[in-house]
């Protein structure tokens, strides 16, 4: 319980704060209550509890509007809502008890954000006017692979446009002097996204359940999503289903060898086993032995952020070049892609 106790506040103070007023509240609160902590410790080994937990209440009021917690949620109401009642939350989460742990205990949390789109296109772009040549791209935890369609939304820096034309709006702010230079994409872009458990965004359950895991005061978050889901170029993304990281490295070792290859990965290794998490780099040396690619990690595990010092979640690009590997500091960012500190 205390574990449990210590992560729902460092959930509140890391991710939360300045990001979601209701549920940095809300975790402050739950981190004090034994009986919801007991419920929230259902969930699956690896899996992110706080997140997880929260998702499974905002699951189960999005099938259920009229609940009057629902009228709490600004992603029901579609109005701003200062406080969720805690005494209301906690009353839903023990009358609701056995739905919810079922919940945590069988889904995971796969989270697409979108706005992490707003360190991609800069980074990505590059790479693919560098190389002048076709690209493959490779989605690592893709869940529905909306990131993977980040040459098809709407940039906005600083408040001020800078891409694209699109119902599908990035916004982002950039600390600091840097700011990186949009390139032009005028070769052809071969998508793939790997998973695990796929999203199929013609099952409304599972788009149901990707809508909970959104925060529920981010409402351009739940705006974002709905017109990604709409665009047709998604179709054009080829999904695989990976179970195992040799999955992970047949798919890959498969893609044209003519193409430059990139792979990537958003807030997805962290839910690995440090086991995991080194097979997984070792498969990516495999790979840059056998072919010149460039890795992407943002992530927020410490293999990485204590080996550049940061508190914060790191862009980490690795470039593997006739078998000679090149690691570049990219940037800083938070979860949400809300901003970014480029170096």
């Amino acid at each position: 319980m205390n574990n449990l106790r210590d992560r729902f506040l460092t959930f509140a103070e890391t991710e939360c704060k300045g990001n979601s007023a209701l549920y940095y509240k809300l975790c402050i609160q739950v981190a004090d209550d034994a009986e919801l902590l007991s419920i929230a410790a259902n969930s699956k080994v690896g899996q992110p509890v706080p997140n997880i937990f929260l998702a499974a209440v905002h699951y189960l009021l999005l099938s259920n509007a009229h609940h009057h917690l629902a009228r709490y949620y600004p992603s029901i109401q579609k109005k701003y809502v200062e406080e969720i009642p805690f005494p209301a939350f906690k009353d839903f989460c023990i009358a609701n008890e056995n739905a919810i742990k079922d919940i945590v205990a069988t889904r995971i949390v796969q989270t697409n954000v979108i706005n992490r789109c707003a360190y991609l296109l800069p980074i990505f772009s590059k790479i693919i006017a560098d190389e002048d040549r076709p690209t493959t791209i490779i989605d690592i935890g893709t869940s529905a692979g909306l990131t993977l369609n980040f040459d098809k939304y709407e940039y906005w820096y600083n408040d001020q446009k800078v891409f694209g034309d699109s119902k599908v709006i990035v916004k982002s702010d950039i600390l600091g002097p840097v700011i990186p230079k949009i390139y032009s994409i005028s070769h052809p872009v071969f998508k793939i996204g790997i998973d695990q458990n796929l999203i199929d965004p013609s099952d409304e359950d599972e788009i149901l359940w990707l809508e909970a895991l959104v925060w529920p005061d981010q409402m351009e978050r739940f705006v974002a999503m709905e017109e990604a889901l709409k665009l047709k170029e998604l179709k054009d993304i080829k999904f695989v289903r990976g179970e195992t990281i040799l999955d992970f490295e047949r798919e890959i070792l498969k893609t044209d060898s003519c193409n430059n290859l990139i792979i990537y990965a958003t807030h997805v290794l962290y839910q690995f086993t440090e086991t995991q998490k080194n097979e997984f780099f070792a498969m990516i040396e495999r790979v840059g032995q056998i072919r010149n690619v460039h890795f992407l990690a943002v992530e927020g595990i410490s293999l990485i952020s204590e080996k550049y010092k940061s508190k914060e979640i790191v862009i980490e690009l690795t470039t593997y070049r006739n078998r000679q590997k090149t690691v570049t500091f990219i940037a800083e960012t938070n979860g949400h892609g809300n901003w970014i500190r480029w170096k």
